[in-house]
């Protein structure tokens, strides 16, 4: 089947390389990312249409490849205070947010000078994102707090002009601390202000939320530890990856007339069955037609979202640790960037 958008992957094994791109309809490996370690989960974006991002597992680095290159970029270093939890690059590219233990630390891409650093969180954070437009940043910790910054707030012209210890904290537009377990995965819909956003937890459950004001739509009570989440693009249909290694699909079509609901196996989900262990990451495709799952047990499997039967199994040598679906940008292609 032709594309319009490849896959990234990375796993806990970086021998051969620490990331690959695939064309996950022949499952034709164009590029093999070299030479970055093995990348930290939730450590894995796309800087505009001209490199790739990665943040070492357990080391303060970070890693520039462009994309047209195996080899990492030169002349770049990018050396953190600590090793990164998690990171996530703006949608306009020009800002970059990396959660180091319990701070939020800002950067701007093209200058590397430090905007802003924020401590809200008392227990590491876990997961970072920022909206479609991005006008907000959300963060999420392993003390259940979620907290949501206006983004404009971290990066105004009044700190720009002092020194890096001296960057001030600035309140959050809302915190909500529902979770009563670690936050383990943050997922934000494509309508800028308007969206909505979902979380999943240790606590087994999943939470849905309007992004302009925090208001709590819809909790869902599971059975078992959620790990992943992420929706389709009008936000019709839920998909929640668990510790057991089911992906569990909820409609949002008809929600339960409670805000809180606990989910029938047999009645209310469907489920994507096939992994063994733990899911890491779930993404879906451009077309929405095809998601992507990414295990413990070493596999990427990529369905047909309408069927939820698999279309192709990627194995890898190790667990696996980001997944990203991609544009099939002209940049891959191209000698030189």
């Amino acid at each position: 089947m032709e594309n319009n958008d490849l896959l990234l992957t990375s796993s806990q094994s970086s021998q051969q390389c620490s990331i690959c791109l695939w064309d996950y309809g022949t499952l034709n490996a164009y590029k093999l990312y070299k030479n970055g370690g093995t990348v930290s989960p939730k450590c894995l974006d796309i800087i505009g249409q001209d490199y790739v991002l990665s943040g070492e597992l357990g080391k303060p680095l970070l890693h520039v490849w462009p994309l047209n290159s195996q080899e990492q970029a030169k002349n770049i270093r990018l050396i953190l205070p600590e090793p990164a939890s998690c990171l996530a690059v703006c949608p306009n590219s020009n800002y970059l947010a990396v959660g180091i233990d319990c701070k939020i630390y800002i950067w701007q891409i093209q200058s590397g000078k430090l905007l802003s650093v924020q401590q809200k969180n008392f227990q590491p954070i876990t997961s970072v994102k920022f909206s479609s437009d991005g006008e907000y940043l959300l963060i999420g910790g392993q003390d259940g707090m979620l907290i949501v910054y206006t983004f404009c707030d971290l990066i105004s012209c009044s700190n720009n002009y002092l020194t890096q210890s001296e960057v001030g904290q600035i309140e959050p537009v809302y915190t909500k601390t529902d979770h009563s377990l670690p936050i383990r995965d943050i997922h934000v819909g494509n309508f800028g202000k308007k969206s909505r956003f979902a979380t999943v937890s240790n606590d087994q459950t999943c939470r849905v939320y309007n992004l302009l004001d925090g208001e709590a739509l819809l909790t869902l009570v599971f059975n078992e530890v959620l790990t992943a989440v992420v929706f389709d693009a009008p936000c019709w249909h839920l998909f929640i990856g668990s510790n057991n290694g089911n992906i569990n699909q909820y409609s949002l079509k008809n929600p339960p007339r409670t805000m809180s609901y606990h989910v029938s196996e047999n009645k209310d989900r469907l489920a994507f069955k096939g992994h063994q262990k733990k899911i890491v990451c779930l993404e879906i495709n451009s077309s929405g037609t095809v998601l992507a799952s990414g295990s413990e047990d070493n596999f990427v499997f990529i369905w047909e979202i309408r069927s939820r039967q698999i279309l192709k199994r990627i194995e890898h040598k190790s667990g696996i640790t980001n997944i990203r679906f991609i544009m099939k940008y002209q940049n891959f292609f191209y000698r030189t960037v």
